[in-house]
C-alpha cells in the first residue's frame, strides 16, 4: 500500500472452488492493476483475509481512500468492507462485482446489504442481472461491463471444416440439475426417434458435479451425474454420449474449443450471468446452441452468425426448455457448422471482451458524477426474500418451490417468456422422468422436484400420450394432459410424415 492510496481493491481466492471465477477474478484484478500502472489512478490491491497489521494501516489511511472495490462478495471481502464502512466510517463509495447475487437475494452480503448507499456501484455482465439487482434495490447504481477474458483465451483462427458424417456436440460446464442436461438427453432421444434423415450427432460432456441442486428452492437430487448416465442408457444413447469428467481449462481450449464442434447448453441456471465456455467457443469461430437465458443474450450482438438461441418457456412451475425446440436449434447449429466466420467479424467480437475494451469502460465508470450517500433502500421483493430466508432457517433457501410467485420475477428477468399452451392438434410425449402405474402418474423430476397425480378417467375425455422411451400409449384425461403441458411435463412430438 502506498502513502497516497486512492482506490483499494479487495480481492480473494475464497471462491476458487467455482472454476470460472479462477479466470474471472484475476481478470478483474488485471483491469484495476492496469489502471494503476497507467497513472490514471492510484490503485492498491489487498487479498483477504487481512492480517492485523494491514488492518491497522488501513485505519491510518482511511480518509485518503477514493473508492473501495470488491472483486467478488465473499465472507472475507464482506468482513473487510464492513470494517471500512461501519467501524472506520470510510465514506468512499464502493464498486461491487456481482455474480448472480441478485437471483439468490444477496445471500452472500448478509449485514453488508444494510450499509450500502446510492453512491455504491454494482458491476454486472448482462442486462438480465441488472434487472435482478434493481428488483432488490430499485435505486442501485449499475454498470454493465463484461468479463475481460479473451486476452488469456487460447484462440485459433477460423478454419474451413471438412464435412463429416457425424457432428460433434460438446457441453462444457458444471453437471448440475439447473444446467438441464436431462432435457438435452431427452432432446437427443427425440432427434433419433422423430427426425428421419437427420444428421448423426455425438455429445461429449466435460465437467464435474457441483452437488448444489436448486439451493434457492431447498431442492437437491442425489447423485445427478449417475442419474444422467442411467438416463442416457435407458434412452438408447450410450453410443452417442461420452462422459469425460472435469478437465483442466487449457486442455479444454486445445481439445474442445479450438476443435470442430457445436457447443450446446440447455441451461436454466439461476445465476447464468455470463457464460465463459460459450465465449471460448464463439471466439474460436464455432457454432453455439444455447438457451436465451441470462448473459447469453448479449453474445447475439457480437457473434450473430454463430449463436442459435433457444427460447425458455414459462410453465406454472418456472422456466422450461421444450425439447422439440431444442432439437430444431441443434439442427440449425449443425447446419451452420460448415460455414466459416470471417476473421474480421471474429476480431470485432473478441475486442468487445478484451482487457483494453473493459479497461476503457471501467475508466469511464470512474468518471461518472457522484451521488449523495443516501442509504440504499431495499425493495418489497428484497424484504420478502429476507423474511423467507429467516422462515426457511437462514440458509440459502428463499423460495418455497419453483411455483413461488417471487421466484417468477427473477425467471422473467433472465429470459422466461411465452407460456406453454395445450394444442389439441398435437401428439404429446411425456419425458422419461414421468411414469404411469395403474391409476397413478408419478413425476420424479431431478430439477423441480417430485409429485404424483391420481388418474381419474371419468372426469374428462381421454387422450393418447406417448411414453419416453418406449413410445407406448398411455390414456390420460384431457384435463390432466393440459395440466402436464402447463407444468412442462408433456411436449408435442414432431408431425408424422
Amino acid at each position: 500500500m502506498s502513502n497516497d492510496d486512492g482506490i483499494i481493491v479487495l480481492t480473494t481466492r475464497e471462491k476458487d472452488w467455482w472454476l470460472s471465477l479462477q479466470e474471472v477474478v484475476p481478470a478483474i484484478e488485471r483491469i484495476w492493476d492496469g489502471i494503476g500502472r497507467s497513472g490514471q489512478k492510484t490503485v492498491s490491491t489487498l487479498c483477504v483475509p487481512l492480517p492485523p497489521e494491514v488492518e491497522q494501516r488501513l485505519h491510518a489511511r482511511a480518509s485518503r481512500f477514493e473508492r473501495i472495490v470488491l472483486t467478488t462478495v465473499t465472507p472475507g471481502t464482506v468482513k473487510a468492507a464492513l470494517l471500512l464502512r461501519s467501524k472506520m466510517e470510510v465514506p468512499a463509495p464502493m464498486t461491487l462485482y456481482i455474480f448472480g447475487d441478485g437471483t439468490d437475494g444477496f445471500e452472500a452480503f448478509g449485514a453488508f446489504a444494510d450499509v450500502l448507499t446510492e453512491r455504491d456501484t454494482f458491476v454486472v455482465t448482462c442486462e438480465a442481472e441488472a434487472i435482478t439487482v434493481r428488483s432488490c434495490f430499485p435505486k442501485a447504481q449499475i454498470e454493465l461491463i463484461p468479463f475481460p477474458l479473451v486476452d488469456h483465451f487460447k484462440v485459433n483462427s477460423g478454419k474451413q471444416r471438412t464435412k463429416t458424417e457425424t457432428t460433434r456436440l460438446a457441453y462444457v460446464g458444471r453437471i448440475s440439475e439447473q444446467k438441464n442436461l436431462h432435457t438435452l438427453l431427452f432432446a437427443l432421444w427425440m432427434l433419433r426417434a422423430s427426425y428421419a434423415g437427420a444428421p448423426a450427432v455425438t455429445l461429449d460432456v466435460y465437467g464435474g458435479e457441483d452437488n448444489l441442486g436448486s439451493p434457492n428452492m431447498g431442492l437437491n437430487y442425489p447423485d445427478y451425474g449417475t442419474y444422467l448416465r442411467g438416463l442416457a442408457e435407458s434412452l438408447g444413447l450410450a453410443d452417442v454420449v461420452t462422459w469425460h469428467g472435469l478437465k483442466p481449462r487449457d486442455w479444454l481450449f486445445y481439445d474442445v474449443h479450438q476443435e470442430p464442434h457445436v457447443l450446446v447448453s440447455p441451461t436454466v441456471h439461476s445465476d447464468e450471468n455470463f457464460g465463459s465456455s460459450v465465449l471460448a467457443s464463439l471466439v474460436n469461430g464455432r457454432q453455439v446452441v444455447t438457451t436465451a437465458w441470462g448473459g447469453h443474450h448479449a453474445f447475439q450482438e457480437w457473434f450473430p452468425q454463430q449463436l442459435t438461441l433457444v427460447p425458455v418457456r414459462r410453465s406454472t412451475m418456472g422456466p422450461v426448455v421444450d425439447p422439440g425446440t431444442l432439437v430444431k436449434a441443434i439442427l440449425a447449429g449443425t447446419d451452420k457448422a460448415l460455414s466459416v466466420v470471417e476473421e474480421a467479424a471474429l476480431d470485432r467480437g473478441r475486442a468487445a471482451f478484451s482487457e483494453a475494451a473493459v479497461t476503457a469502460r471501467t475508466v469511464e465508470m470512474l468518471s461518472r458524477p457522484d451521488r449523495a450517500p443516501e442509504p440504499l433502500k431495499k425493495s418489497p421483493v428484497q424484504r420478502q426474500i429476507d423474511e423467507n430466508r429467516a422462515r426457511f432457517g437462514g440458509a440459502r433457501q428463499i423460495y418455497a418451490d419453483y411455483e413461488d410467485p417471487t421466484a417468477q420475477i427473477f425467471f422473467e428477468a433472465y429470459g422466461m417468456e411465452k407460456p406453454l399452451t395445450f394444442d389439441e392438434r398435437s401428439r404429446y410425449v411425456l419425458p422419461p422422468w414421468v411414469s404411469c402405474s395403474g391409476h397413478l402418474l408419478h413425476i420424479v423430476d431431478p430439477h423441480r422436484g417430485n409429485q404424483s397425480f391420481h388418474v381419474d378417467e371419468g372426469i374428462s375425455e381421454l387422450l393418447d400420450v406417448a411414453m419416453c422411451p418406449s413410445m407406448k400409449t398411455c390414456r390420460l384425461p384431457e384435463s390432466l394432459v393440459r395440466k402436464l403441458v402447463a407444468q412442462g411435463y408433456a411436449f408435442p412430438l414432431p408431425p408424422e410424415d
